[in-house]
């Protein structure tokens, strides 16, 4: 659900926890890049898991997990991990950052069902 606060967009979300939250994202969203992708090994799983980036603005990006995936059992918000960043561009080598875990969240309604968004940010 969403409204608007003098001009301000404010949308209830679910969080992780099954808990309500309220976020304020006024920031300007982008598509991504058609190939860019982020891959990184949580925790102490061996399996390394690559996902497209989404949702970009200027305070960070997020990746689309199913909810059945075991990423999710090895990933929380504050984690920080090193992760590889693979630009739009193929030929481009990839670039590894600190990057951290914003946040896990249901989508908008009626948006990717059966996923969570998962909310990052690069540290350095």
């Amino acid at each position: 659900m969403s409204f608007f606060i003098k001009g301000v967009k404010i949308s209830v979300v679910k969080n992780f926890a099954n808990e309500k939250y309220i976020e304020f994202r006024n920031n300007t969203r982008t598509k991504n890049p058609k190939n860019a992708s982020v891959e990184f090994t949580p925790g102490n799983d061996s399996m390394a898991y690559h996902f497209r980036l989404k949702d970009f603005s200027s305070e960070g990006f997020g990746i689309l997990v199913r909810k059945d995936s075991k990423v999710l059992v090895n990933i929380k918000p504050g984690d920080v991990l090193i992760m590889k960043y693979h630009p739009d561009i193929t030929t481009t080598t990839p670039v590894l950052h600190r990057t951290k875990i914003k946040h896990i969240s249901e989508p908008e309604p009626g948006k990717y069902q059966g996923h969570m968004v998962v909310g990052l940010l690069i540290l350095d």
